[in-house]
């Protein structure tokens, strides 16, 4: 049985905060000579493998692992439930050069700013690339049943759809070099696996976990791509905020759905009472969360072609798949109020699109306002030196 030797082997300072961080890094030698070598790299969400002491079938390979609560990809992390602030994914992938193996495979993200995870994902790519790792694998967020928020709130499951979906985009552009691994969908009906907040691992969620990194990895080595042909929809409900709420409100007002107001992205009743009517009207199960075949008849999923309408009277007719930032106002007014109706739409999209605008420079602002500009600076770093014990896993 595998024993983790929870020690500390070096304190470092966290820079002009003085705050104080420690590396534990778990390695793992014991798969052989013939075993590949892969190295994992994360949050708080992969935390729980050394956290529980449980490696499972990642000990078909010889692995590094570096996970640390309230770590960020590329900002300044924030202060972890272990009483201190670890080092970004960055700047631990830079520590550990040379040591990551044939696979890097990265769970990160619900600590970060949903504005900066684009940003995130190019950095650690480009460090990949740069240290010739031959493959790099992301796991989706999770999306289902998450209350978590990060402890500075920049986080939340609103921003992990979208970061989600902008992992597939990147995944499409760099032609099979990032490989996205649906974490999200795997465990869509296993809220046993995590602890109340919907993303922090159960035992039984390590083991859920470790068997579904070692298959990624085995079908990636494989020479097999993980990447679909078209990335999963993540079901949306009631509470929901933000640019895919925008899109699919955007897309009901498209179809002639007497919505009231416009495409605010906020997911209240009136959006349900919309979402059940277009179900019904298209012959799908009035339900009012927009599931993959709702999304799919709305033309903002899949290959856009709609489901087949419960009779032809009911069916309306096919528009085209509307932009993002279109908005109309419900066709019950009396006409002589039309007008007035269509200006406060457009007004109220413009005051939606620039407080989108302001939100996202003020959350950049404010991440480099906080951090301090000396902190937000990511430069490599020497590796320290390292001792950890042959037999079985030791901490670095």
């Amino acid at each position: 049985m595998i024993a983790a030797v929870l020690c500390v082997a070096l304190w470092l300072a966290a820079g002009p905060s003085d705050h104080v961080s420690a590396h534990s890094t778990i390695i793992f030698d014991e798969a052989g000579d013939e075993a590949p070598h892969i190295g994992l790299i994360g949050d708080s969400t992969l935390s729980g493998v050394r956290w529980w002491g449980k490696y499972g079938d990642l000990r078909r390979y010889n692995f590094v692992l570096d996970a640390e609560s309230c770590r960020r990809t590329v900002e300044q992390s924030c202060w972890s439930r272990e009483d201190y602030r670890p080092d970004t994914t960055l700047v631990a992938m830079q520590r550990l050069a040379g040591r990551w193996g044939d696979v890097l495979v990265v769970m990160s993200g619900y600590n970060d700013t949903g504005y900066l995870f684009d940003d995130a994902v190019d950095a650690v790519v480009a460090e990949a690339r740069r240290q010739a790792i031959p493959h790099v694998i992301w796991l989706t967020l999770r999306t289902a049943d998450v209350s978590y928020e990060d402890p500075q709130e920049r986080a939340n499951v609103n921003g992990y759809r979208e970061d989600n979906r902008m992992l597939y985009e990147k995944a499409a552009e760099l032609d099979g070099y990032l490989q996205v691994a649906d974490w999200a969908t795997h465990t869509e009906d296993r809220a046993d696996w995590f602890s109340y907040d919907g993303v922090h691992l159960t035992p039984d969620g390590v083991s859920g976990l470790t068997a579904f990194v070692a298959d990624s990895v085995d079908t990636v080595l494989a020479g097999a791509s993980l990447n679909p042909d078209v990335a999963p929809w993540p079901t949306l409900r009631p509470g929901d905020s933000g640019a895919m709420v925008a899109a699919v409100q955007q897309a009901l007002l498209a179809t002639g759905v007497a919505t009231v107001g416009w495409a605010d992205g906020e997911y209240g009743d009136l959006t349900v009472a919309a979402v059940a009517e277009f179900q019904q009207a298209h012959g799908l199960t009035a339900t009012g969360i927009v599931d993959d075949p709702t999304a799919t008849a709305l033309g903002i999923h899949g290959d856009r072609s709609p489901a087949p309408a419960a009779t032809a009277a009911a069916a309306p007719a096919e528009p085209a798949p509307p932009a993002i930032t279109s908005a109309t106002v419900t066709t019950d007014l009396p006409a002589r109020w039309r007008p007035l109706g269509a200006v406060a739409a457009t007004a109220g999209v413009l005051t939606v699109t620039a407080g989108a605008w302001f939100v996202r420079r003020s959350r950049r602002r404010g991440s480099a306002d906080d951090a301090g500009a000396d902190d937000v600076r990511v430069e490599p770093v020497a590796a320290p030196p390292y001792d950890y014990e042959r037999e079985g896993v030791g901490v670095l």
